[in-house]
């Protein structure tokens, strides 16, 4: 794990208003938000010991910005293992979620929900609900955000944990365990919709340090789009962490509370 992504590093940031990015909410004060990410992280894993997630949110990956405590109940987070999910509790510094006990080795993944939720546009600002609920309402979204991370604790063993869905409405799935790849060798890569291959998604990629080297989140280590079957080859090109992201959207059924909804997902991993 990256030094920068220490809590220690942690600086302020707004409300989870803008976790997503929607062109329609382009010109918003919340705008600034627009480029933010969330990824899902593990601090120094070690078989035997305790396991503390990191549920990272931030506008220059991979440096957090702490979640304020009366956030945290947005947040559902879990640990997925070889002997199924590892209970998990919330605990201090903000963005940790730690195992009440020692895990095993094996390959293991850090899955994040948020809790979905209204973004009404009103010529005073923005309101957390939707349309039919928000007087002068204009453009709305309903933001639907989650995030896996790929642990590997010690040996990572077998590989069906990682390379298995694990149910998110939108996911990123690789065909490998990303600890069994090389900087510069393919990785399949499918992206899933309501466990349905989507065919289109742009998916894009950057590594840790990128944002520092461009000196801009919006730049894209790696861009590609799904085929047919959801199916695409990511290649990182240098060893370090990556995070690769993918968003999509659909209308929203009820047209008088909202315009449409909004989803975004990462994928977190190191490549040796």
């Amino acid at each position: 794990m990256e030094k920068n992504m220490s809590p220690a590093t942690f600086t302020p940031y707004a409300p989870l208003a803008a976790l997503a990015a929607l062109a329609v909410f382009a010109a918003a004060p919340a705008a600034r938000l627009l480029a933010h990410d969330m990824w899902a992280d593990a601090v120094d894993p070690q078989p035997g010991k305790p396991l503390a997630v990191i549920v990272g949110y931030g506008h220059s990956y991979p440096t957090l910005e702490a979640i304020p405590a009366e956030e945290y109940p947005l947040f559902q987070v879990r640990l997925a293992g070889p002997e199924g999910d590892v209970p998990l509790a919330p605990g201090e510094p903000n963005c940790n979620w730690t195992s009440a006990g020692p895990v095993k080795e094996g390959a293991y993944l850090a899955l994040t929900d948020v809790k979905p939720v209204f973004w009404t546009r009103t010529s005073d600002g923005w309101a957390m609900k939707p349309k039919n609920e928000t007087p002068g309402a204009g453009a709305c979204g309903h933001f639907i955000e989650s995030a896996k991370g790929v642990v590997n604790v010690g040996n990572p063993g077998s590989d069906s944990v990682v390379t298995s869905p694990a149910g998110l409405p939108l996911e990123i799935v690789p065909g490998v365990n990303p600890a069994s790849a090389k900087a510069g060798a393919a990785i399949p890569l499918t992206v899933l919709f309501k466990g349905e291959p989507l065919r289109g998604a742009e998916v894009s990629a950057r590594y840790a340090g990128f944002d520092k080297l461009t000196g801009s989140s919006d730049s894209k280590a790696f861009y590609g789009v799904t085929d047919v079957s959801g199916k695409l080859s990511f290649v990182p090109l240098v060893p370090g962490e990556w995070l690769v992201t993918v968003r999509n959207e659909e209308p929203y059924q009820d047209k008088a509370a909202c315009d449409k909804t909004d989803y975004g997902t990462s994928l977190h991993f190191t490549i040796k």
